[in-house]
C-alpha cells in the first residue's frame, strides 16, 4: 500500500487527481482509489455511478456485478425497484468491498469469491455493517457516501471512520441557518480563503457529515453538538470539529475540492495526509 503525495499548491483537485490509482471491477468500469499506510491505514474507493448504471442495462454484466454481492445482499438488492436507488446502493458497496480487501492487501485483481465473502448490510441504525463471512480477523470499520453520480466509501483501521462526499450547490445557501453558526462563519472565511460561500458551506456541511457518521451516527438530529473549532489549509483542508464527549479533544475531518464536489473523510486516529 502506498501513500499518494499531491501538489503542495492551493489549485483546486480534481477526481482524478485525488483518487490517482485505478483498477478494473469490469472492462470499462474502474474502480479508483485513494489509500494511506500510516500511522492508521484506510482506504477510500470511488466509483462512478452512471458507468455502473449502463453495466447494469447489460444482462451478463449485471450478472457479473450481482456475483460480487452475498446471498443477503443480492435478497436486499432485489428489493430496490428504482435503477438510481440500486445503483447508488450497489455502488457503494461495491466501492466499499474493494477498500476493505484493499486495506487487508488481498486486491490484486478483483475476485468474486472475495467479494462476495464480504456483507455490507444495514444496522438497527442504518449505518452499513461490515461482516466478513469466515474471517476471524477483525473487519475494519467502513463508511459509505453518494452524490449527483458518485459512490464513495472507506476502510479504516480504526475504531470509527466517516466519509461523506457532497456537490457543490448553492441550495446549501438556504439551509446554512441550520449547521452553520455565525463564529463558524468567520472561521471558513478565515481557513478558506479563496473557496466562495457556496463551496465554504458544502466543505462545513461535508466535515460535520463524516464525523457523525463516525461517531454520533445513532443520534438523530442533523448536527447537534457539533461546531468547528479550527480550520486551516495545507495539501487538504483541515478542520477540527468538537462534538458531544470529545472533551478539550477535538477530532480531525480532512476535506477537499474535488472539481465540483466536497470530500470529507475522518479516518478514526490522527494522520497526516
Amino acid at each position: 500500500m502506498t501513500r499518494q503525495c499531491l501538489a503542495a499548491d492551493n489549485r483546486p483537485f480534481s477526481l482524478s487527481s485525488f483518487f490517482t490509482r485505478a483498477d478494473t471491477l469490469l472492462p470499462g468500469l474502474p474502480v479508483r482509489y485513494y489509500c494511506y499506510d500510516a500511522p492508521s491505514p484506510f482506504c477510500l474507493a470511488l466509483i462512478d455511478l452512471a458507468v455502473l448504471a449502463a453495466k447494469l442495462q447489460n444482462g451478463a454484466e449485471r450478472q457479473i456485478l450481482l456475483g460480487l454481492l452475498s446471498e443477503r445482499e443480492k435478497a436486499l438488492f432485489a428489493t430496490y425497484t428504482y435503477s438510481k436507488r440500486q445503483g447508488e446502493w450497489l455502488g457503494g458497496r461495491l466501492a466499499c468491498k474493494y477498500a476493505t480487501l484493499s486495506l487487508h492487501g488481498r486486491v490484486s485483481a478483483p475476485e468474486a469469491a472475495g467479494f462476495a465473502a464480504i456483507s455490507i448490510l444495514p444496522a438497527k441504525t442504518g449505518r452499513p455493517e461490515l461482516i466478513h463471512h469466515g474471517d476471524h480477523e477483525p473487519g475494519p470499520c467502513i463508511s459509505i457516501s453518494h452524490s449527483s453520480g458518485y459512490a464513495v466509501a472507506m476502510a479504516a483501521r480504526a475504531p470509527q471512520c466517516g466519509i461523506d462526499i457532497q456537490k457543490i450547490s448553492k441550495k446549501i445557501i438556504q439551509v446554512q441557518s441550520r449547521f452553520a453558526a455565525a463564529g463558524e462563519l468567520d472561521c471558513l472565511r478565515r481557513g478558506a480563503q479563496g473557496l466562495g460561500e457556496t463551496e465554504r458551506l458544502t466543505l462545513l456541511w461535508s466535515a460535520k457529515e463524516a464525523l457523525k457518521k463516525a461517531l454520533l451516527h445513532d443520534q438523530p438530529a442533523v448536527f447537534h453538538g457539533l461546531s468547528l473549532h479550527s480550520l486551516h489549509r495545507d495539501h487538504f483542508f483541515s478542520l477540527r470539529l468538537n462534538y458531544p464527549g470529545g472533551g478539550a479533544q477535538p477530532a480531525r475531518i480532512t476535506a477537499a475540492q474535488l472539481d465540483h464536489f466536497m470530500l470529507a473523510f475522518y479516518p478514526g486516529q490522527e494522520h497526516h495526509a
